[in-house]
């Protein structure tokens, strides 16, 4: 069964259908600020460190693999009919659900049609920068117009330490707080004492902090509780807040805390339209609404991604192998080099069959 191609022209990878055996991963950002990507949008972040940095949570061991991830979800109106731009979490049959991911050079499109409406979800972290983009674009392919509903969501680690967070949850649970800051910004903070009492810990002294904005688009409703978007009994496949409609503009205190930033729209037939994430390490108005105001339009955006693959290609175009054997020339042109620079930069740190909860930076595993 073929799940995918090389298309070294354009130093990407192209899954053409999402059910793949396992989930086929990429990495974003650099060793400053790190991510995980799936086909399916699944996948964590760090900051610094996988194992001391980690404020994105992964599941391992879990079913899907993958989950949760870096989400949007789109809602008919309507219809009341709901999807997501990346084939999981929703998992729409793929007779009338149509999706394709391209793993770039430290970036990933994931583009999808359902419904007669047409998304493209772009995510990667800015050179430099110590934050990541994530980029939704919709267009009506229908001939009527279109009352729809946009909702992002990732699950942020509730300590940073990928041990505490998963392990000590008598006291990670409670130390969370998070609500609106600005009028597109989201704000985290963890009140934690154990990075101050054990300088021994890598980050040590380390200010828990990250920020969640849209640009481009509205903030209709807002959701930072994770119980509040998803219900009690709700799921990745099934949020309540989606099935409904709406979200509850929740405050996380002592709690599990997500980020979902509900976005309205009308699609003319024909029309499309844009809503611009950036997620971010520290203040959320020293540090997000400063980053917002430089960063946050699709101008920008455009610019930082084109410098990014131009940055990533030029490391590529040194050496150019032609054999008689395509695998050969994939791996010499492309993936060989880029895993090896990726490796060179995270040892194996972080992935999806490592947890990284030690880091894995020793001699032996770079």
């Amino acid at each position: 069964m073929q799940y995918g191609h090389f298309d070294d022209e354009a130093y990407e990878y192209v899954v053409d259908r999402p059910d793949t055996p396992t989930s086929w991963s990429n990495y974003l950002g650099t060793t400053q600020y790190g991510a995980i990507i799936t086909n399916n949008a699944g996948g964590y972040g760090f900051y610094r460190s996988g194992a001391q940095g980690r404020f994105m949570r992964l599941r391992f061991n879990s079913i899907p693999m993958d989950q949760p991830g870096r989400y949007f979800y789109l809602r008919d109106n309507d219809s009341k009919d709901y999807w997501s731009a990346s084939w999981q979490p929703v998992g729409k049959p793929l007779d009338t659900y149509k999706n394709v991911c391209r793993h770039g050079t430290a970036y990933t499109i994931i583009s999808s049609d359902y419904a007669d409406i047409h998304t493209d979800a772009t995510y990667f972290v800015p050179l430099g920068q110590t934050f990541e983009y994530w980029r939704l674009d919709v267009e009506n392919k229908s001939d009527k117009p279109r009352n729809l509903s946009a909702f992002t969501y990732c699950e942020f680690a509730s300590q940073w330490n990928t041990t505490q967070d998963l392990v000590n949850l008598q006291y990670s649970l409670f130390i969370m707080e998070a609500d609106k800051k600005a009028d597109n910004i989201l704000g985290y903070s963890i009140h934690d004492n154990i990075y101050k009492q054990h300088p021994e810990y890598e980050l040590g002294g380390l200010v828990q902090q990250e920020w969640f904005a849209v640009c481009e688009a509205p903030m209709t409703h807002y959701d930072t509780s994770r119980e509040k978007f998803l219900g009690t009994y709700g799921s990745y496949k099934e949020p309540k807040a989606v099935i409904e409609g709406q979200c509850s503009d929740s405050w996380c205190y002592g709690d599990t805390a997500c980020g979902s930033i509900q976005s309205d729209m009308i699609l003319a037939p024909g029309e499309k339209k844009t809503v611009l994430i950036l997620l971010g390490i520290g203040n959320a108005n020293a540090v997000g609404e400063k980053t917002v105001k430089e960063y946050g339009s699709i101008a920008r955006f455009d610019e930082e991604f084109e410098k990014l693959k131009a940055d990533w290609h030029s490391k590529l175009t040194s050496f150019k192998a032609k054999t008689p054997d395509e695998d050969i020339n994939h791996t010499a042109n492309v993936w060989g080099l880029y895993n090896n620079l990726i490796t060179f930069s995270w040892s194996r740190a972080a992935s999806l069959v490592y947890n990284g909860e030690r880091d894995g930076l020793g001699y032996r595993d770079s």
